[in-house]
C-alpha cells in the first residue's frame, strides 16, 4: 500500500478511537448518573434484579473496552509502526 493510504488509515483509526473515548466516557458518567432512575424502569420492564443489571452493565463495558482497544487503537498502533519503518 502506498504510504499516503496507511497514513490516512491510520488518522482515521486513532480519531475514531478517540471519540469512541469519549462517547464511552460519556455513557459511563450517565450510566452512574441517572442509575435509580433507569434501574427502575429496567425492573419494571423486563424483571431482573439489581444484581443482574449490574453485571449486565459491567459486562457492556469490559466489551467496550476490548472493542476500543484492540479493534481500534491496536491496528492504529501497527499501523503507526509499519509507517515509521518504511521511512
Amino acid at each position: 500500500m502506498e504510504t499516503q493510504k496507511l497514513i490516512f488509515i491510520r488518522d482515521f483509526l486513532f480519531k475514531t478511537f478517540l471519540i469512541s473515548l469519549l462517547f464511552a466516557i460519556l455513557l459511563f458518567v450517565m450510566t452512574v448518573s441517572f442509575w435509580d432512575f433507569a434501574k427502575y424502569i429496567v425492573f419494571s420492564r423486563f424483571q431482573i434484579d439489581e444484581k443482574e443489571l449490574g453485571k449486565m452493565v459491567i459486562d457492556s463495558f469490559i466489551h467496550l473496552r476490548l472493542f476500543l482497544i484492540f479493534g481500534l487503537l491496536v491496528p492504529a498502533i501497527s499501523l503507526h509502526w509499519a509507517i515509521k519503518a518504511k521511512k
